[in-house]
This record gives C-alpha cells, structure tokens and sequence, in this order.
C-alpha cells in the first residue's frame, strides 16, 4: 500500500511538471516578444486570408501595433498582458470599429475572436494566425 501512494505521488509530480505549449510565453519578462513578427490568417467571415505584421509600439512597452489588422489595410493597437492581446474598441481606417483579443496558443499559432464594424455592419470573427 505505501509503495502504491509512492508511486502515485511520483506520477502526481512527474505530470504536473509537463507543461503545454500554449502554457509557455518565451519571455516572461517581456511577454510581447512572443507576437512580434509577421502572421499568416484566416479569418473565418468569408474565408479570407491575409497577412498581419505584429511590432512594438515605441510609445508604449506594453503594446504592440498589428498591421493589416482584420484586413484593413489600416493598424489597431493592442495591449499584451501574459499570453493574450486586447485590441480595445478603436477605429480603424475609414469608418472599420474593432475589438476583442488574442490568445498565444504556442509559437506558431495565436487566435483572435474580435468584433468588427463597417458602415454600420457588425458581425464576429474568429481569426487563426500561424507563422
């Protein structure tokens, strides 16, 4: 019986050491390193693909600036706190509105779910973005 609970706690730590993907920020002193770089996306509204350009704010350590965002042509800005991006409500070009947020999933993968208004349309989007 002792022997048994040994080899349970054992197995207990062992698994709980293994960590996911998506649990991992390369740099946890500077969280937005994770997103910098360029991002292929599909965005699920109407299957449309195109690519995002992720960079740091200068003004502001605590940001990044996502160019093309929702295939805009145009940039929002996005607060990077741990694993995830907020993109505040903003507009964005001439009369685009968006808002919502990422997750870091791992390296290769974040995923955003943002609402996004034009001429007074509204609909919710799912975008995967993979490098």
């Amino acid at each position: 019986m002792p022997r048994l609970i040994i080899i349970a706690l054992l197995m207990a730590l062992f698994f709980n050491s293994c960590a996911l993907d998506e649990e991992n920020i390369p740099d946890e002193t500077d969280p937005a390193s994770a997103f910098i770089g360029s991002w292929s996306v599909s965005d699920n509204s109407l299957k449309l693909n195109y690519t995002v350009t992720i960079s740091r704010n200068p003004l502001n350590s605590t940001e990044v600036i996502l160019n093309n965002f929702a295939g805009s042509n145009d940039a929002a800005t996005g607060l990077v706190t741990g694993k995830t991006i907020t993109v505040l409500n903003q507009q964005i070009g001439s009369g685009w509105y968006v808002g919502g947020s990422g997750t870091y999933k791992n390296e290769s993968r974040l995923e955003f779910t943002y609402d996004l208004e034009i001429a007074g349309n509204e609909e919710k989007r799912l975008a995967i973005f993979t490098r």
